[in-house]
């Protein structure tokens, strides 16, 4: 397994943006990833964590995180992604440990994201940390893009 280190990005120059939207597009696709516009949003306005490679700081994996309007104390998680080249690793589960363990730290009471039905690798990691599924949101992204809704409570 590779080493790694777990950082919330605060601030942002081109050639971070510019990383970003390379893992974004490379790991969920054109048509699922934010872009150069969104990724400030995201890190001034919510939260934008990363995995990086101890030895180099290379960025192998994102978690995007935005605040549940309706229910101050629940986070959501907009994007969670481990590089391809570094999955089956155990860098997903040390990284969504550590993403729980901070916002437990934050008093949060909950955490819900989305993740394709068909997605076994990522329902298994969920499920191991006590993410139920709470609801199957039919033509959630488009026509025949279905997602479950999981929740975990803190």
């Amino acid at each position: 397994m590779v080493d790694v280190n777990i950082v919330e990005i605060k601030n942002f120059d081109s050639r971070l943006i510019a990383r970003i939207k390379e893992l974004e597009n490379k790991n969920l696709g054109s048509k699922a990833s934010i872009n150069e516009w969104v990724i400030p949003v995201i890190i001034r306005y919510g939260k934008l964590i990363v995995v990086q490679k101890a030895d180099d700081g290379e960025i192998i994996g994102v978690c995007e995180l935005i605040k549940n309007w309706d229910n101050n104390q629940s986070a959501f998680v907009h994007s969670f992604y481990i590089d391809r080249e570094f999955r089956a690793q155990g860098v997903g589960k040390i990284f969504l440990s550590k993403i729980v363990s901070m916002l437990k730290a934050e008093n949060l009471k909950t955490i819900e994201l989305t993740v394709g039905s068909e997605n076994e690798a990522a329902l298994k990691l969920y499920k191991k940390y006590g993410f139920t599924i709470i609801d199957l949101r039919k033509d959630e992204y488009g026509r025949g893009i279905d997602r479950c809704l999981m929740r975990l409570k803190l």
